[in-house]
């Protein structure tokens, strides 16, 4: 588990971290504090004043990675907020017993307090804390789920046929047009994708083309026409539009809680680690498991994300950085911020209609 979820987790969870640190937290002073002595993880406060700057470690059994720290928190003492200030380095449990007599006597020579926490607890820790906050919308949104939909363009595929027959209704035959069957899976994905977007309305047997889904075939790539894959087919401006336009319209259909789930997931770990690979770390499945309170394989969650991410990337919501690791870095565009901030104040305002106060009226 990273450290900057581990610090998230941790100062979300103020009573927990008094008991690790065997001080009552009455604040946070600050966070990623940087001073001429280095940067400092967080500063803590008790109801008498006090302070304690800590240097927040995860695992350190390595001899260079101890040494740092060591090194770290000798020049914090250089540092005083308070007429009273402590000094601490907290560190994970897990680390091997020879590494912990070693930091055990460094402390004591020092004067720096030695306290440390259980990785295990905060991993559970932090599916709660996730689990808590997207609950305190009031709201409870679904899950995420992976429904193998590569690419949003894939929409100029099953929307064709309406502009084809000139039609604004069509059966289901008549939508299947350039699939090998209406009973496949790959149609009924598609179906969905259109469904989720707001482009078609179904009833009964038929289909009709929303106000939105007729828009967006009349903003078709040129290409389309001499196109011999249709879902290949970039989207153009107009079409990004439509569907921007869709997607912040407060109706939370499937494919629209995928997308806010991964900027969730990205506003989570700093959109510092996107897997390229199927089988990727199992600290790191774990953490977004309990982020998103799934229980997929490594295999169908690399799908989901990289999915997730190509519809994001297609809209110019986020730029990816392919790199030579097993993971890739994610920032969001200045229009991510804008569509992430959207979703956050619609979520905003459901929770307060669900709660609106009406003892003015008694």
């Amino acid at each position: 588990m990273r450290e900057s979820l581990v610090q998230w987790t941790l100062l979300k969870n103020l009573d927990f971290l008094s008991k690790q640190l065997d001080f009552k937290i009455s604040s946070k002073s600050g966070q990623e504090i940087t001073t001429d002595f280095g940067r400092i993880d967080f500063i803590l406060e008790n109801q008498k004043k006090n302070q304690l700057i800590v240097e927040l470690e995860t695992l350190l059994d390595a001899r260079n990675k101890r040494e740092y720290c060591f090194n770290q928190v000798l020049n914090y003492k250089n540092v005083s907020y308070s007429d009273k200030t402590d000094y601490c380095i907290l560190y994970a449990d897990e680390t091997n017993q020879k590494a912990k007599s070693i930091i055990s006597d460094f402390g004591k020579a020092n004067e720096i307090l030695i306290k440390t926490y259980s990785i295990n607890e905060v991993k559970k820790l932090y599916t709660s804390t996730v689990e808590r906050l997207s609950l305190s919308f009031g709201l409870s949104l679904p899950k995420p789920a992976n429904y193998t939909i590569c690419f949003l363009r894939w929409l100029n595929k099953i929307l064709k046929p309406y502009r084809d027959f000139g039609k604004s209704i069509l059966d289901e035959k008549e939508l299947a047009y350039y699939f090998t069957s209406a009973n496949t899976t790959n149609f009924r994905c598609y179906l969905r994708l259109a469904l989720d977007f707001e482009m078609i309305v179904q009833n009964k047997d038929c289909y009709s083309i929303s106000n939105d889904g007729l828009e967006y075939i009349q903003n078709y790539n040129p290409n389309i026409d001499v196109a011999s894959n249709l879902s290949s087919v970039d989207l153009t401006n107009e079409q990004k539009k439509i569907l921007l336009r869709v997607i912040t319209n407060g109706n939370w259909t499937a494919h629209k809680v995928n997308i806010y789930w991964f900027l969730r997931f990205l506003e989570i770990t700093n959109g510092e680690w996107l897997p390229n690979i199927k089988n990727f770390e199992k600290h790191k499945l774990d953490i977004v498991n309990g982020l998103f309170n799934v229980s997929y394989r490594s295999r169908t969650m690399y799908e989901f994300l990289n999915f997730a991410c190509n519809w994001c990337m297609e809209l110019g919501l986020v730029d990816r950085i392919k790199s030579n690791t097993n993971y890739d870095r994610i920032y969001l565009t200045p229009l991510g911020i804008e569509i992430n901030n959207v979703f956050s104040l619609d979520l905003q305002l459901k929770k307060n209609r669900l709660n609106l106060n009406f003892k003015y009226l008694d």
